[in-house]
């Protein structure tokens, strides 16, 4: 769940570079927000982004806007009241800084560090100075041992990777909120056989529409999408929005989920 906000009253969201109060802010609660209450970001393209990043089984950890970056000196501020201190120098010596602060800070399983920049695919034709800071950015985040990257999307409601991964990350949610559902625990007995089920179709190909898995695991159509969070089930998540006939396969045994956030319907600018 996502909630529209005109002004960031908490958190160090783009209160850091100072452009949250320039323009609506999108906040929600993800399960690997390193943030105890909230995760804010600037756009819907960073919403979904952020949704597909908390669901994606390789990211241990994520962060919005973890700092602000002056590409001239290297300095790396992590809290408003560094920034302010910061600016309050540069000011006091007569200089300007060149300040950039990046949309995640993603932790890997391999505790490798990366961050994204998620852009409009509308708007990737950058200025010169811009393109030479992201440049300036990237090689200085470079010799920290932090890779860096761009990724540009689209954002339309009637997309089907957009529609499943609100779908799937209100059930990781909701797999994850503080009271189990019933739906899960019935599932959690039943883990074995539809694990068991998931394999044999893998195995022989096969595919299988949602509503004849959960008919032939005697679980509910949810309970299938909770196993697809699960990475179970392999859905066509990034082709078609998954409803009882949408076709699943098994996923193999110790295989990655299908739900990484690179299919942002990717296109890098690095």
């Amino acid at each position: 769940m996502s909630y529209f906000t005109k002004k960031d009253q908490k958190g160090k969201t783009r209160q850091i570079g100072k452009r949250g109060f320039r323009k609506g802010s999108y906040f929600t609660y993800l399960q690997k927000s390193v943030e105890k209450e909230k995760a804010v970001v600037d756009s819907r393209h960073e919403l979904i982004a952020s949704y597909a990043m908390d669901l994606d089984p390789r990211v241990r950890a994520l962060e919005t806007q973890p700092f602000t970056l002056d590409v001239t000196t290297g300095e790396m501020l992590h809290t408003k009241e560094e920034l302010d201190r910061y600016r309050e120098k540069l000011t006091t010596r007569g200089r300007q800084g060149s300040l950039y602060t990046p949309d995640f800070a993603l932790t890997m399983q391999d505790q490798s560090v990366r961050i994204i920049e998620i852009k409009d695919i509308g708007w990737i034709d950058f200025t010169d100075s811009y393109a030479r800071k992201i440049e300036i950015a990237k090689e200085l985040l470079k010799v920290k041992g932090i890779h860096f990257e761009i990724l540009a999307g689209s954002y339309e409601d009637t997309l089907p990777c957009v529609q499943n991964l609100k779908l799937l990350h209100s059930i990781n949610n909701q797999m994850n909120a503080k009271e189990v559902p019933p739906s899960l625990l019935d599932l959690t007995e039943k883990l074995p056989a539809v694990k068991s089920f998931a394999t044999q179709i893998y195995d022989s190909a096969e595919m299988l529409s949602v509503s004849e898995i959960a008919d032939a695991n005697q679980i509910t159509v949810v309970q299938v999408c909770m196993a697809i969070v699960m990475g179970i089930f392999d859905a066509p998540i990034w082709r078609e929005v998954i409803n009882k006939k949408t076709l699943l396969s098994g996923a193999a045994e110790g295989s990655m989920n299908c739900i990484r956030y690179e299919h942002f319907d990717v296109r890098r600018r690095t």
